[in-house]
């Protein structure tokens, strides 16, 4: 029962504003102990010897060409990163990334923020938290600038906003400006989801699936639902738009990764362990609790939806041949269940004070250990020694990669002397030649390299990925610095074929080393051969 005493309102309404009020206040210290760690990375990893990664490099050069879509891509991660460069410049990796930190930040509030939601008291919410804050992928993908990093704010916020309205069937309320509200949330952040990434749809699909199969199914019988729907579509209509106009780029792009063995499919076994080892395998028992208690649990009832989801989209994720990490935005859900979970079985104190800190603790040592292998600290000779005594060399995703650091890591050197190389090319041409000279790049990292690197020659071209989009400008192929082909091949387009330099790392995929070549005097205008350097892969 409420009570009022001069103007101020006690009871469960009350109770409840301030528990919210303690979880923001919680997850605020959380997100800013994240910030803070991510941030140190970047400046351990500069120290070391890395760089910009090669997807970030092609962000950099993406976000110079704004459009309302890519074909690898939708149009956000571009904007983002054109954002960065301007405001931080690319001189410090810990600046230039300064929203790969604030998203990790705010992922692992949000984390704190579901757990509260869920029933979980504060040292859940924390557990919650800190499981999330040291999962090996979710540092992982933290690391820079990528499509993944924007992706579990979406999705835990369209969650979050189906658990709300979720709450309010539950007490009878199914109209009014809280529903609207709620529907307005979930459609906003679907919406902008997609022009993320794509994989929020399959995210979606699951979300209404299990919807569906619950009671929960009763919060879709409202127009505000279609007023959600009708957002989504709104926000995400640039970019499908763009798609049309480009006839599903992005489509033939994941059409031609299936086909031609891009990634490295594995069996449902190994996918399922790849899960447990990204997401810590400490922490483990943790989110499979959530997962369980959401499924099964009397007090998750409410939010049983949320349990069947994962149910649904682990065997489509393994139906589709997805990379091992595309399920990593699902995971906070159910670390903050896992924790409420926790919450409603330690009920005795002591069980809370002694289990759960040493139980974090052992987690912190286990990352302590692993974290060379999901974040370059040490130097790269140091990290192979490091990873390959530890046997901790985490597991493909793609094939063909054979270097003898992680892709990952591999793909944060080299750019710079790449850059090098190939505006070195160029520059030593006499001056007549130079006027129609191009530098051509087989793939969308080492283009983007002389692009971001090497600003005082012409932009590179390549028919990779979205630069065959950009075509080749103005040339015709009487003088071009190649980069990415076989000099057997060049032969037998050119004239002349000549080496002038080679790239000889042995840190860096096989692919990246190689000559520079100067080659002259096309067979074929390289205007009309354009269609057939198209790169989608």
């Amino acid at each position: 029962m409420a009570v009022t005493i001069e103007g101020v309102t006690g009871g469960p309404a009350e109770e409840n504003r301030a528990g919210l009020r303690q979880a923001l206040w919680l997850a605020l210290a959380f997100g800013l102990l994240k910030y803070g760690l991510q941030t140190l990375g970047d400046v351990v990893m500069q120290h070391a010897g890395y760089g910009i990664f090669r997807d970030e490099l092609y962000f950099i050069v993406c976000g110079r060409h704004l459009a309302w879509g890519y074909v690898d891509q939708p149009p956000m991660v571009p904007l983002l990163t054109r954002v960065s460069e301007l405001l931080f410049g690319l001189h410090s990796l810990a600046l230039f990334r300064t929203f790969a930190s604030l998203a990790g930040a705010v992922e692992v509030a949000l984390t704190g923020v579901l757990a509260w939601r869920m029933g979980g008291g504060r040292w859940a919410q924390a557990l919650a938290m800190t499981g999330v804050l040291l999962a090996p992928l979710v540092i992982a993908l933290n690391e820079t600038i990528s499509t993944n990093l924007l992706e579990p704010l979406f999705w835990m916020v369209a969650a979050l906003a189906l658990m709300e309205l979720a709450r309010l069937a539950e007490r009878g309320v199914r109209r009014g400006r809280a529903v609207a509200w709620w529907w307005v949330v979930m459609g906003v952040a679907a919406g902008l989801g997609v022009e993320n990434k794509w994989s929020i749809f399959f995210f979606e699909v699951c979300l209404l699936a299990a919807l569906l199969l619950t009671e929960q199914r009763r919060i879709l019988r409202t127009k505000w639902f279609a007023v959600g729907f009708a957002l989504n579509v709104l926000i995400a209509a640039p970019n499908l738009l763009w798609e049309v106009r480009h006839h599903w780029a992005t489509l033939t792009l994941l059409h031609n990764d299936q086909v031609d063995g891009k990634n490295v499919h594995v069996g449902p076994l190994t996918f399922v362990g790849t899960q447990l080892i990204w997401m810590g395998l400490l922490m483990a028992p943790l989110w499979i609790a959530g997962v369980g208690w959401l499924v099964a649990g009397r007090r998750a009832k409410t939010f049983r939806f949320v349990g069947v989801t994962y149910l649904l989209f682990l065997p489509l994720m393994m139906m589709l041949h997805a990379k091992d990490y595309y399920l990593a935005a699902v995971y906070p859900l159910y670390f903050a269940a896992g924790a409420a979970a926790w919450d409603g079985w330690l009920r005795k104190a002591w069980l809370r004070r002694v289990l759960v800190p040493g139980y974090v603790a052992l987690h912190v040592v286990g990352t302590a250990i692993a974290l060379p292998a999901v974040m370059p600290v040490l130097t790269p000779l140091h990290e192979i020694s490091y990873l390959n005594r530890l046997h901790l060399n985490p597991p493909k995703t793609e094939n063909g990669t054979t270097a003898a650091l992680p892709q990952y890591f591999a793909d944060m050197l080299d750019w710079r002397h790449k850059a090098n190389l190939l505006a070195n090319a160029y520059w030593s041409l006499p001056p007549e030649e130079r006027k129609d000279a191009v530098i051509y790049a087989k793939n969308y990292g080492d283009a983007s390299a002389v692009n971001v690197y090497r600003p005082d020659v012409p932009e590179t071209i390549s028919g990779h990925q979205n630069y065959f989009l950009w075509g080749p400008r103005r040339y015709t192929g009487k003088v071009m610095i190649i980069f990415g082909d076989s000099i057997a091949t060049d032969k037998k387009e050119f004239d002349s074929v000549q080496v002038y330099a080679r790239d000889t790392n042995p840190l860096v995929e096989p692919y990246e080393r190689g000559p520079v070549l100067i080659c002259k005097g096309l067979h074929e205008n390289l205007q009309t051969l354009w269609p057939k350097v198209r790169f989608w892969y």
